[in-house]
Order: structure tokens, then C-alpha cells, then sequence
């Protein structure tokens, strides 16, 4: 079937285009997966369906991005072995298949929508919790995290909306009342980052801002621009300065005292506890793992997990994790695990940044930010290889773009795709 067949194959419904009808559909997924609500399988199931046809049915078009991407392959296909070895076979091939998906439905959204369109769609997702959270907000108790399930869940997820709402708002290229309404939208995510009280979520937010403003503001004039240079000099300087004269007037340790702002201490909430748990359990299965689901089963007496889940005053039934992405994995996958997402991770991060550093426009920055912000949370939280994880989805989409802009335009998308800049 020629690339002309295929599209008339899959014929605009309603008189909507296959590429907005994909916008839609990924709006939607964004939405389903940014928090989960009640019966939001009656979303997620059909549009996974969806995207799985797709992607079969569009495969021809698809093949030249997949075989410069096969490695994102690469850790889904280990998770899958591992239902060898692992106990809770149903369970690894459950979640397996759900890391195949996600890479499936990433290649689906690139195949004809631009950056633009997913910053579009991150702005709807996380504009609609946003301004559901700031409603809910108020003295404080579950007030001060929103609609979400914890503070830091909240200030993750602000972030996002600040990444977005930035971008579109310093983009000419968007339409002027998108532009006015990631104004509102700023502000709110701004109110939002602050109640959450999340180390993370405020000092990402900051940093974010200011990889923005030097790489997609000023970058756009070259990044050996004197005024890019002399505005990173200055601040650096200024920075570099500060911390000098506060370490050498005052009898204070910056670590704990940063951390006690936030109502924190040196052990990071526990988590340091929870990393040596892990440590432990990866020197008794280091290569391979227990698979996915073999720790967290703290139903039995004798393990680990039970006594966690006691010590972290945690219900039986509720979820938890290490809060740390490259220990989650190490543990469950074994570190031959570890060495492919770090593989995985180190390829998917090289194609944003040398995408924003070569073209620092601002759709192909807002991409480096999203990026960013999942590997410096991926230290402190477990979702960086989780299915369905969207930052991380994010982020694989704008390696795949990063290949794509390399592709003959008719050699991977059709008459619907249009350019980012």
C-alpha cells in the first residue's frame, strides 16, 4: 500500500483531519494521564486502543523513525524477560506490555503532530488540574496539595504547567489568546509551586526559568552572543558571590539549612532509609532482579517491604517505591537493567539538548526543560521508566522529534504534518 493509500485508508472523520484528530486523541491521553481520576479507564483504554492500530496500521511511515530509535526498545524487552525469573509473572508481563505501549503511543503522536501541538496539549492537560487545584486551595490540610494525592505530586505537576504556559507565552508563533491565557495560567501555576511547600517543584521551577530565558530568549541571537555570554557571566557571578559571603560569615551548613526551609532534614524525609533498603536488596539479586512487583509485598511476614510499609506508617495496600528511579529499577530489573535505562536515559537526553543547543527555539527548549526536570526528579522519585510516565513519554518525544527533523519531510509523516518553527 503506497503512503497515499495509507492516509485515504484512514479518511478524516467528520471532516477532521487525521492530523487534528491525533492532536485530539493525545490531548485526551495527556489529560487521562496527568492524575488519575475515577473511571478514567473509560478514556485510556480506547485511545491506547487506538494508538496501537495506529501504529500498526501506519507502520510503513513509522519504520524509518523506529530503526534510528531502536534502543527505546530496549528496557521494555528486558522487563518482558524478566516474568523468567520474576514472581509475579501476571504482573511483569502486565506492566511490560503497558512499556511497550508507551513507547508505541510516543511514535504515534510525533508521526504527524509538531512540537508546538504538544506544548498545546501539555497547556490543556495541565491547565485543567491546575485551575482545579487552585479552586480547592485554601488554609491548608489537603488543601495545600490540591486536587492531587500529595504536595510534591502537585508541585510536579505545576511545573509542567509553568514549562508550557512560559514557552507559549514567550512564542510569537502561538495564537495571541493562547498566549493571553498562559498569562492566567502562569499565575496560577506560580500560586501553586509556592503552596505545595516542594523543594523540588520550587527550585525546578526556577531553574527551568532560567534555561528558558538563556537558551530559547536569548539563545535565539546565538549562544555566543555577547549579550548571552555577559548575562551568564553576571548571574554566575552574582550567584558565586552570594554563596561566598554567606559560607564565609556564617557558621551555617547551606545543605540543611536549604532543606530545613522546606521542612526537611538531611535524610531527605526517609529517603536515605529507603535507599539503603535498596542497596541491600540489590547485593542479593544484583544482575537480575526480583521483577517487577518482587519487593513491594509487604503482605508476607518475613520481608523487607512489610517492614517498610511499618516504619513509613504506610496502609498494606497502598503503593510506594524508593524514591529513587535508578534504585527502583536495579532492583527489580537487576543492574544489567540499570545499565540499559542509563543507556536508554543518556541517548534520549543527548538528541533534546543537541536539538535545543543547534536550534534554541523556544518549542525545541521547552522540550530540554521537560527533560531537565525528569532527570533531576528522577533522583528523588521512582517514575522515570514507570509506564505511562508522562514527563518521561515528554521527553522520549522530543528525542523522536530530534530524529524526525533529520527525515526527508515525506519520508516519515504525510500531507498533514507541518513544521515546528
Amino acid at each position: 500500500m503506497t503512503m497515499a493509500n495509507t492516509h485515504a485508508a484512514r479518511a478524516p472523520l467528520l471532516n477532521m483531519s487525521a492530523r487534528a484528530r491525533d492532536h485530539i486523541l493525545v490531548t485526551l491521553w495527556f489529560a487521562s494521564t496527568f492524575k488519575q481520576f475515577p473511571y478514567d479507564e473509560l478514556i485510556l483504554y480506547p485511545v491506547a486502543l487506538y494508538f496501537a492500530w495506529a501504529f500498526v496500521n501506519d507502520f510503513t511511515e513509522i519504520f524509518p523513525l523506529l530503526r534510528r530509535s531502536i534502543i527505546l526498545f530496549a528496557l521494555p524487552m528486558w522487563w518482558l524477560l524478566s516474568a523468567a525469573w520474576g514472581d509475579e509473572t501476571a504482573l511483569i508481563l502486565k506492566s511490560g506490555a503497558q512499556s511497550v505501549l508507551t513507547m508505541i503511543i510516543c511514535y504515534c503522536a510525533v508521526l504527524r503532530l509538531d512540537r508546538r501541538q504538544i506544548i498545546v496539549s501539555m497547556l490543556i492537560s495541565a491547565g485543567i488540574f491546575g485551575i482545579l487545584s487552585f479552586v480547592s486551595d485554601g488554609s491548608g490540610g489537603i488543601a495545600a496539595r490540591g486536587v492531587f494525592s500529595s504536595k510534591n505530586a502537585m508541585g510536579a505537576a505545576m511545573v509542567i504547567l509553568w514549562i508550557a504556559g512560559l514557552c507559549i507565552l514567550l512564542d510569537r508563533q502561538f495564537w495571541r489568546p493562547l498566549r493571553l491565557a498562559a498569562v492566567a495560567l502562569l499565575a496560577i501555576s506560580a500560586r501553586m509551586v509556592v503552596v505545595s511547600n516542594s523543594a523540588t517543584a520550587q527550585l525546578l521551577a526556577i531553574g527551568v526559568t532560567g534555561v528558558i530565558l538563556l537558551i530559547g530568549v536569548l539563545g535565539a541571537k546565538g549562544l555566543g552572543h555577547p549579550r548571552v555570554v555577559l548575562t551568564a557571566c553576571v548571574t554566575l557571578s552574582a550567584i558565586c558571590l552570594t554563596a561566598a559571603y554567606i559560607t564565609s560569615t556564617r557558621d551555617i551548613d547551606p545543605v540543611a539549612s536549604l532543606l530545613a526551609s522546606f521542612g526537611k532534614d538531611t535524610s531527605l524525609t526517609g529517603r536515605t532509609d529507603l535507599w539503603d533498603y535498596a542497596t541491600a536488596e540489590i547485593a542479593r539479586h544484583p544482575w537480575l532482579g526480583v521483577g517487577e512487583g518482587g519487593f513491594w509485598t509487604p503482605l508476607e511476614w518475613d520481608s523487607d517491604a512489610r517492614r517498610i510499609f511499618t516504619d513509613y506508617h504506610k496502609n498494606f495496600y497502598s503503593t510506594f517505591s524508593f524514591h529513587n528511579s535508578y534504585l527502583e529499577v536495579a532492583v527489580h530489573l537487576g543492574l544489567i537493567g540499570l545499565g540499559i535505562t542509563l543507556i536508554k536515559t543518556a541517548w534520549i537526553f543527548s538528541k533534546v539538548l543537541k536539538a535545543a543547543l543547534c536550534d534554541p527555539a523556544l518549542p525545541k527548549v521547552f522540550f530540554l526543560a521537560i527533560a531537565l526536570s525528569t532527570l533531576a526528579r528522577s533522583t528523588t522519585e521512582s517514575g522515570l521508566m514507570a509506564p505511562f510516565s508522562l514527563m518521561t513519554m515528554v521527553t522520549i518525544m522530543g528525542a523522536l522529534f530530534a530524529i524526525k527533523d533529520h527525515l526527508a519531510p515525506m519520508q516519515i509523516a504525510g500531507p498533514d504534518s507541518g513544521p515546528d518553527r
